[in-house]
Parts: C-alpha cells; structure tokens; sequence
C-alpha cells in the first residue's frame, strides 16, 4: 500500500478512537458536572475549560511537530487522553469537581494534537487530493457516532453508586488501543528551507484564508455551543431522559463525520464557496427546528443539521488552510490558525452553559443567529475562485 494511503487509513481510524472517547465526555461532561459541582451554572465548566486548553495548547503542539514530528506528539497525546480519563474516573469516585477539571484539561491536550490528524494526512499528498485526504480523516469519527453513544447508552449506570463512571473506563482502554495504532504511522519530517519561509501576517491576512477560518470557527463554535447545552436541556430540562440524549447526539456525530466520505469530492466539483454557503444554510435550518419545539423529533433534526453544517464548514475551510502554506510553513500557519478556531470553540462552550441556566435554550439559540450573519456576509462578498487552488 502506497504511503500517503497507508497514512491517511491509519489516521482515519485514529481519528475515529479519539472521537470515540471524545464523544463519550462530550454526552457526559455536563450531566457529571451537574453531580460534581455545588452550582448548576458550573456544570459545563470542565467542558469549556478543555476547549480552551485545546486552544492554549495547539500553537505549542504544532511547533513540536515541526521539531520532533507529528508521531511522536500523536503518541504523546493518545497517552495524555488515557491518563484524563482515568483522572475523571477517580474525580467521579471520590465526588471531586476539581479532579474533572484536571481531567478534562488532559484530554483537551490530547485532542489539541488529535486536531492534526486531518493535516498529517493532507501533507505527503497533490494540492488537488488535500480536501479528499482532509475529508477522509474526518470520516473516520462515523466510528465514534456508532460506538461512542452506545458505550454511554449501555455503560452509564453500570456502578449505580458511581454513575458514568463505567462509560470514562471505557473512553480510557478505547485510547489503549488509539495508541497502539498510532505506533505504525509514518511521516517524514520536511527539511528545514529558510529561504521558502514567508511572514506569518503575509499569509494570515490574506483574504482567502480569513475567510476560511472564520467558516471554520464559526461551524466549529456554533456546534460546540449547541452541542454542550443539548444534554442539559434533554435531560435535566424537558426530562428526556439520557438515552434520548444519546441517541439525539449520535445522529449528530453521524452526520458531523459520514459526510466526510464525500466532502472532498463536492468541494472539488462545486468549489469551496458553494459548500460553506450550504453549511450556513444548514445551520439556519437547524437553528429554526432548536427553537420551534422540545420534543425528541425537534432536538434530532436540530442537531442533525448542525451537524451536517459542522461538516461543510470545518472541512471546507480546512482545505483552504491546509492548502495555503508550504511544508516549512505548516507548524506555525496550522498552530495559529487552529489556535484561533478553537479560541471561538471554547468560547461558544463557555457561554453555552452560562446562557442555558440564565436565559433558557430558546434565546440561547436565537443568538446564534449573529454569527451565521456576519459568515454569510463573508462568504458572500468573496468570488470563488479566491478559494480554489491550482
């Protein structure tokens, strides 16, 4: 099997061990965090706290891959999201919301070098195959939509004294064998070329590129927003009840991830304009379903579409930012750009849990409205061709 192919199917089964265990959390963080923290408001810190050391942590990342490779740092944080996991299964067993803050700080670590993955694939491979390559990767997470809810359906409440422990036991062995995986990818480190090196604002400000992380950041923080509030408003609001939760949250990881089997070929057949626009119409759709009704049907399709939205933004701008810089470029580009991505993510999951216990899920989701304008805006005024690459 050719290199470029060997990689990208090892990483696509990475990436799918990794949302696996991310998506364990991401059902169970808040409801954890309801048991472990004296104020309801706080439940959904932990989460918010990942997220912002995902962003803390991917300029740093990124610069050590460039140094020392992408390998070893995708060893180092497969190992980081096994010892988080544990951590959170202790903090659930000695009731300690300390512990799950420190627990979540260590996977957010792990999924700041897990974010790489998509790029790794992308780096041995023509300018024309990036968005497939891109795409693959991230079609690996349909794993995570199949095994992730229904590890948490079925393990929850296994030690009914200690519940979700059960479920972080099982997101930590799935990162057992995330790692050994890992042990049989193979990237070469490009040689160092000063000479092809330009200024980082030289890259940054052109228009194409902001244009690509804003779509990014806004897909990426709306869904981490809408995301984080949905198993509080399904469970501890309109009395669902968790496996509903589950269920409601693995159609949304179904349709954040299969997709991506097919993302890369629309984007070279309708252009990356055309894709993020239908991400953004998506996202009005499924916004509209958030806020005209409560029932299971409603929560489905609400976040079945955002999830739909995720996949057409992230990847679309993905590809334009994987595309945009040279191989010597990549560390700093990459780290920067997913950086400020995720600067969005952990603030939209910040404000989820704030605005759910203050305002309530209707208006909450009728904010979300500001930010698909003003990327509609953006999208809009840019011509297509500045967001294709020859």
């Amino acid at each position: 099997m050719q290199l470029d192919k060997r990689n990208t199917l090892i990483l696509s089964i990475a990436q799918g061990l990794s949302i696996t265990t991310t998506n364990i959390n991401m059902i169970n963080t808040g409801l954890v965090g309801t048991i472990l923290s004296t104020n309801s408001a706080l439940a959904t810190l932990p989460l918010s706290i990942q997220f912002l050391t995902i962003a803390l942590t991917l300029i740093p990342v990124s610069l050590l891959m460039g140094k020392f490779g992408r390998r070893p740092m995708f060893l180092f944080g497969a190992l980081s999201a096994l010892i988080g996991c544990l951590v959170i299964v202790f903090s659930i067993y000695d009731r300690s919301f300390s512990l799950f803050i420190l627990g979540s700080i260590l996977l957010g670590f792990s999924q700041a070098n897990q974010q790489f993955y998509r790029y790794a694939a992308a780096d041995n491979v023509p300018i024309n195959l990036k968005s497939k390559a891109i795409s693959l990767v991230l079609a690996g997470g349909v794993i995570a939509a199949v095994v992730g809810p229904e590890i948490s359906k079925s393990s929850f409440d296994f030690f009914p004294d200690y519940i979700y422990l059960a479920s972080y036991l099982l997101a930590a062995f799935i990162q057992v064998l995330n790692f050994i995986i890992l042990l049989f990818i193979k990237i070469e480190k490009p040689l160092p070329n000063k000479n092809l090196l330009r200024p980082l604002s030289q890259i940054l400000f052109r228009k194409n590129l902001l244009i690509a992380i804003l779509a990014a950041a806004v897909g990426y923080s709306l869904m981490s927003f809408i995301m984080t509030a949905t198993p509080l408003q399904i469970v501890n609001v309109c009395k669902l009840g968790d496996e509903a939760s589950a269920t409601v949250i693995q159609w949304h990881v179904i349709a954040m991830f299969a997709p991506s089997f097919f993302t890369g070929f629309i984007i070279m057949k309708f252009g990356n304009k055309n894709v993020m626009m239908a991400g953004v119409l998506l996202y009005v759709i499924s916004i509209s379903f958030a806020i005209v009704g409560e029932t299971v049907l409603n929560f489905w399709i609400a976040l079945f579409l955002c999830g739909l939205g995720w996949n057409f933004l992230y990847v679309g701008g993905s590809d334009v930012i994987a595309k945009s810089a040279s191989p010597e470029e990549r560390p700093k580009v990459q780290g920067v750009t997913d950086f400020i991505i995720f600067t969005f993510v952990a603030t939209g999951s910040f404000l989820a849990g704030a605005l759910h216990n203050t305002l309530g899920w209707e208006v909450m989701m009728f904010y979300t409205t500001i930010p698909i304008i003003t990327l509609f805006i953006s999208i809009l005024v840019i011509k297509p061709q500045e967001l294709s690459f020859k």
